[in-house]
């Protein structure tokens, strides 16, 4: 008789009669499972603009990318822009993520953002990244970048990227 581990590795049981390199095949075959993660990016070096003050898709519509969720339901997001503002006001950069089983399971927060208050040609590039657990393995995890500003101005994003890899 076998018995399996919390992750769903196969191990045998001292009284187990089957032949050692069986259960090496079948540990193999567990362990191969565990470890195939998937990766996605998405690069955007079109400038666009938002005059939203709540977040919301910038000028050419839903930026994403996609990823199946690793049997450990964990993931990393990774975002970056270069943005500035018409005004002396803040651009604001954020994100959400949404499975295709669970639903929204993050939501663009200011708590997690990207936040220039430049103003004119002034750009600057930032940076961020987020880990995400308890997630539903197999599904597939849709992630896309929201803007807005602050008060009424213009915001220009000049480059966007989203990498979304599965963790172990």
């Amino acid at each position: 008789m076998t018995q399996q581990t919390a992750k769903g590795i196969t191990y045998p049981e001292s009284t187990d009669n089957t032949r050692l390199w069986e259960h090496i095949q079948t540990l193999a075959e567990d362990v191969d499972g565990l470890i195939t993660v998937n990766s996605n990016e998405a690069e955007d070096t079109a400038s666009r603009t938002t005059t939203s003050t709540t977040y919301a898709d910038a000028s050419g519509g839903a930026f994403s990318t996609t990823v199946t969720v690793p049997p450990s339901g964990k993931v990393m997001v990774a975002i970056r822009t270069t943005q500035r503002n018409s005004g002396a006001l803040n651009t604001v950069t954020s994100w959400q993520a949404v499975g295709s089983t669970s639903g929204t399971v993050y939501s663009a927060n200011d708590n997690a953002a990207l936040i220039w208050s430049g103003s004119g040609t002034t750009n600057l590039s930032l940076s961020l990244t987020k880990r995400l657990s308890g997630l539903v393995a197999g599904e597939t995890l849709t992630v896309t970048m929201k803007h807005r500003v602050s008060s009424a101005s213009t915001a220009t994003i000049d480059y966007r990227n989203i990498t979304v890899w599965g963790l172990l």
